[in-house]
């Protein structure tokens, strides 16, 4: 039989000017159960509500509200005698362990007091994978309203009845009801989703172009960009990547690998390769094509200029993967600061952070074999050219929010340097651009999703 250590009770009582009276507390163990016994006295016979907090950390924090309770609990109708009760308490059921020194908070209150707070679990936090929240208020009968965008709750929000699904990044708050009494605090809780191979950037100004006066006039006026969060890869897309979505790896004669990055490959093919993605892993494609985010709609990857593949649409606000715009790719780059305002991504020294003309030996290398920059990602100087959204087009000095490019063009933006260019090519504000259907041998990619 599992046992639990001693358990160390604690009361409190509604705050009327004639206030509830619990005594003689007592609890023990009995197999798979726990028996409370309580007296309650009301000066007033009121009724009063009984629930039951419990701490794991030593009275620190009550975080447990347990559910799996019978006898007497809830509404307790009369309350002058100050007679006997008990609660029942199967921990088991709860998923409560044994052999911690629990404490057990016994609550009554008369209906006049405020809401306690509402809790959550798993706690606000940053997380690899989507997270199932549940809400708990401490208040019997008390119910829960909860946002999911950030605002405010309040009596007309969304009622909480099943746990919250949370697969991106979201701002939860929650907020306690009952009738006669006055609403609890508002709860909130912000939670992170960036999964192992993403960085998650909670977005900021920086400042876009030749900061460093070394570049070349297609890199000015340096100019003010302010960006929405949003998520990066940690790595170039990989071969072994490209190819368990895509079927095949292009890859060949500059090294080959499954986490080599995969090179060869068209900007065309680079929006097949995220809206499956995004599809296998349950995730609402971003581009548009032909009325469609399913590429099975779309045909072949065109080889040759393409008028229904140029006129793509991405919709920023669905959550699957896309290739990163070239303002996002430069703010990553940087660390997402021009403070230090390193040349390359992550160091003035090339040879710290890029596989480039001196020290590749005339190939590509496996992703994340150089130090990262300041926010852990991997080869945004060297290796390969990396695809952006933007079609390329000149610079404006004025201040943009969220920028992603012309309208149309001739060619896409690339950016990073590859294995063959020499230091000047490989700076974070260096831009060059390619034709969209022609998968040249130093043309790779890695992966961005919209924070929301």
């Amino acid at each position: 039989m599992n046992k639990l250590a001693i358990f160390i009770l604690f009361l409190t009582a509604g705050l009327l000017s004639a206030a509830p009276v619990l005594t003689n507390i007592t609890a023990g163990q009995l197999y798979d159960q726990v028996l409370i016994i309580y007296h309650l006295a009301h000066p007033d016979n009121l009724p009063c509500e009984i629930s039951v907090q419990v701490s794991n950390d030593g009275g620190a924090s009550y975080t447990i509200f347990p559910t799996a309770l019978s006898g007497d609990v809830g509404t307790i109708s009369t309350t002058a005698s100050g007679a006997q009760y008990q609660i029942n308490w199967n921990y088991i059921s709860d998923g409560v362990g044994s052999g911690k020194n629990y404490r057990v908070k016994v609550i009554a209150d008369d209906g006049a007091g405020e809401v306690a707070t509402p809790v959550f679990n798993p706690p606000a936090g940053s997380y690899e994978n989507a997270q199932n929240v549940t809400i708990t208020c401490p208040t019997s009968g008390a119910t829960i309203r909860y946002t999911t965008d950030g605002s405010e709750p309040g009596s007309e929000s969304e009622i909480y009845s099943t746990p919250i699904h949370i697969d991106e990044t979201t701002t939860l708050k929650a907020q306690g009801f009952k009738p006669g009494w006055t609403p609890s605090a508002v709860s909130s809780a912000e939670y992170t989703i960036a999964p192992s191979n993403m960085i998650y950037l909670s977005g900021g100004s920086f400042t876009m172009g030749d900061t460093r006066g070394e570049g070349t006039t297609d890199e000015l006026p340096t100019h003010s960009v302010i960006l929405s969060p949003f998520y990066i890869g940690k790595c170039e897309v990989t071969q072994g990547e490209w190819q368990a979505v895509m079927g095949s790896n292009p890859a060949s004669g500059y090294g080959v690998g499954a986490n080599y990055p995969v090179y060869s490959i068209s900007w065309y093919s680079t929006l097949k390769f995220c809206n499956l993605l995004s599809m296998a892993e349950g995730l609402t494609p971003v581009y548009t094509i032909l009325g469609s985010t399913n590429p099975a709609n779309w045909g072949n990857v065109p080889s040759s200029w393409d008028d229904n593949w140029n006129a793509a649409v991405c919709d920023w606000t669905a959550n699957g993967y896309r290739l990163p715009t070239e303002a996002e790719w430069e703010y990553a780059a940087r660390g997402g600061t021009n403070s230090p305002d390193y040349l390359y991504a992550g160091s003035d020294d090339i040879n710290s952070v890029a596989w480039y003309l001196s020290n590749s030996a005339e190939n590509t290398h496996p992703v994340g074999t150089k130090a990262p920059n300041g926010i852990g990602a991997y080869d945004m100087s060297g290796n390969v050219w990396e695809w952006c959204w933007d079609w390329n087009g000149d610079y404006s000095g004025t201040a943009q929010t969220n920028p992603t490019g012309p309208a149309a063009g001739d060619t896409r933006i690339i950016r990073s340097g590859f294995f063959l260019n020499s230091p000047a090519w490989c700076r974070v504000s260096k831009r060059y651009s390619s034709f969209v259907h022609d998968p040249v041998f130093y043309l790779g990619f890695r992966l961005a999703r919209s924070g929301m």
